[in-house]
């Protein structure tokens, strides 16, 4: 009996000790004043990253960072799992990869795909999707001036064609990895427009539009805000099928920091509504072509726009 009694009263001790310990961690999950920020590890989302991180750090939050943490496959479960705050996320990304929408056909455009996802995550995860950028950085086909006067392509439906007329002997595709690999890649793709790239190079990320500018690929994949894009004078084929979703910029935070400091939600749109298409190539101009340090560009875009004194 006696051990019995000692066994409960262990037991409710551990409980008891539990439950205190579940009360301190529920305390610092959402501490007012104090953020943690992260990012992917690309140039764009880096850039906002650091945006992010300096813009809170100069309204005297206690930032903590983990700029550059990963892709989603890392960076989604450390939000979901209180390891990070607050990072930029794409409406298609949320979309596909972690909701994986199983429509028949996309939302209607952009502000439908945002309000999706925005709707089943504070649902589902209690995480709250703020207002997105205005730059669709969406996947774009694209190719050389030259090869579109050769081959006449203004829309992904004449490329179609033509790799259907040529028994898909055309020439090769420059793709990074993960989109060869995605939700809403490489397969889904072709199978969508109905005919299959010739050749796939599959290349690091950002290096196919060199790829098609030095001719060793004819058609590349890559982002729409991408810089290089314009350096390069690609020409990016009409998406006239809507088959790819819109991929709008939103910081995404755990509703409960939200509700700590909800003075975040204004002063993150502060800065979103300022990424439209052409400042965000701007941006990315700097970081993938000139090869400026994201860090610097994100300090220079704040000061340049008056959101933080130097």
């Amino acid at each position: 009996m006696k051990k019995l009694m000692k066994l409960g009263v262990l037991v409710l001790a551990l409980g008891l000790l539990a439950v205190a310990f579940a009360g301190c961690g529920a305390d610092d999950e959402a501490e007012e004043g104090r953020v943690v920020v992260s990012s992917k590890t690309f140039p764009e989302a880096l850039t906002q990253g650091w945006m992010t991180y300096y813009l809170l750090e100069d309204r005297g939050y206690d930032v903590v960072n983990e700029i550059g943490l990963g892709e989603v496959a890392v960076i989604r479960p450390a939000l979901e799992g209180g390891e990070i705050d607050l990072y930029w996320e794409y409406t298609g990304t949320g979309l596909m990869n972690v909701m994986g929408y199983e429509g028949d056909e996309l939302p209607a455009g952009e502000e439908e795909t945002f309000q999706e996802i925005h709707d089943y995550d504070l649902e589902n995860h209690d995480i709250k999707w703020l207002d997105h950028a205005p730059a669709n950085n969406t996947f774009v086909i694209f190719v050389t001036e030259e090869t579109q006067e050769e081959y006449g392509w203004e829309t992904i439906s004449d490329l179609a064609e033509y790799a259907q007329d040529h028994d898909g002997e055309y020439g090769s595709i420059a793709a990074p990895a993960e989109w060869v690999e995605r939700d809403d890649g490489m397969v889904p793709f072709q199978e969508h427009y109905g005919f299959e790239f010739d050749d796939v190079v599959e290349v690091e990320l950002g290096l196919a539009y060199s790829a098609v500018k030095g001719d060793d690929a004819l058609i590349g994949v890559g982002d729409a805000t991408e810089g290089r894009i314009v350096d390069y004078e690609l020409i990016i084929l009409d998406d006239d099928e809507g088959f790819f979703p819109a991929y709008n910029a939103a910081p995404n935070i755990r509703k409960e920091v939200l509700e700590a400091n909800p003075e975040i939600k204004e002063l993150m749109q502060e800065l979103s509504s300022r990424l439209d298409l052409e400042t965000q190539k701007e941006l990315n101009l700097r970081t993938a072509v000139d090869e400026e340090d994201p860090q610097d560009v994100a300090w220079d875009f704040l000061v340049e726009e008056g959101l933080i004194e130097e």
